[in-house]
């Protein structure tokens, strides 16, 4: 959708540039009922038609740097043509750099953005429910290591409503450690997190769980619960954050819809079947309606 797109490249840009984001942008609108794409975007951004410009001005001052290194360094090396090849080493990484597309191809820590899957696993399974309560001292204390709130002094006594409006990591990890070490890594797999997630692009990567470390550390599972020391694609976590609120359904996502031929016949149609249930339709109600709050009254609110 080139409005969607449009609004899209000049967000992120926006953005990357009023934080200075080290590592540039990226982001992806998707339609949570089939897996189409309706934007996607990274940021830093090139013209397709001049590609072999560099246009972002960090990537341009850090090529600039790295040339005047080597230039300095120019006396050792043993001959012109090795300097000639780390020049151009230097100069086809930055092109590469620019011409990745970071929704697919990179991995992060999700961190609270993650924090959806973990409710949606917890309802689930029935640990939790929307009457349950937390207490949130400002951190909590798991095996050696002692896990901080984001709000020192605590949130307090909480509902489940407010302790996802709070964004509290020490409530997320008594709801990670209420459903398991076992069942968590069963729902992480379900939501498609440890594959990737099959879309009709070249270059796809997937994060990296360790499912043995999250089956005999404690802190592993804490410190997943709150989408921290495990890494997943921008692709495959949109994927998954749309099964937690459309039903439960996991799709593949999808760029292509539909290839015609020259006279408008269809040769071939994308298949929005799902992939899965992960979770039941009523859970994913109440993964809604936590969200919502989120937006309306918590950390997420305008």
């Amino acid at each position: 959708d080139v409005s969607v797109q449009a609004a899209l490249e000049k967000g992120i840009e926006a953005m990357a540039k009023k934080f200075d984001a080290k590592n540039g942008a990226t982001g992806i609108v998707m339609e949570v009922n089939t897996g189409a794409i309706v934007g996607m975007a990274s940021y830093p951004n090139y013209d397709l038609n001049d590609y072999g410009t560099l246009y972002d001005d960090a990537l341009k001052a850090k090529l600039e740097a790295t040339l005047a290194d080597l230039e300095a360094q120019r006396v050792s090396f043993p001959s012109a043509e090795e300097y000639e090849a780390a020049v151009s080493n230097a100069e086809s990484s930055a092109l590469q750099t620019q011409w990745r597309n970071k929704c697919i191809d990179s991995t992060y820590e999700p961190g609270s953005t993650y924090k959806p899957i973990t409710l949606a696993a917890a309802l689930e399974e029935g640990t939790v429910n929307m009457n349950s309560t937390f207490n949130c001292t400002g951190s909590v204390k798991v095996g050696v290591w002692t896990i901080n709130c984001s709000k020192r002094g605590g949130h307090g006594h909480q509902t489940l409503e407010q302790a996802v409006g709070n964004s509290c990591n020490p409530a997320f990890i008594k709801i990670g450690q209420s459903v398991g070490a076992e069942t968590y890594y069963k729902y992480m797999k379900a939501f498609g997190l440890t594959e990737k997630t099959g879309v009709d692009m070249v270059g796809e990567t997937k994060g990296i769980i360790s499912e043995n470390s999250l089956k005999t550390d404690v802190a592993a599972l804490a410190s997943y619960s709150f989408g921290q020391t495990f890494t997943v694609t921008p692709l495959e976590l949109i994927r998954a954050q749309a099964a937690c609120i459309n039903g439960g359904y996991l799709y593949t996502p999808y760029i292509v819809d539909q290839v015609l031929d020259d006279e408008g016949n269809i040769l071939s149609q994308h298949d929005s079947t799902p992939i899965r249930q992960v979770i039941s339709e009523e859970t994913s109600a109440k993964v809604r309606q936590c969200l919502e709050y989120v937006v309306a009254q918590g950390t997420g609110k305008n």
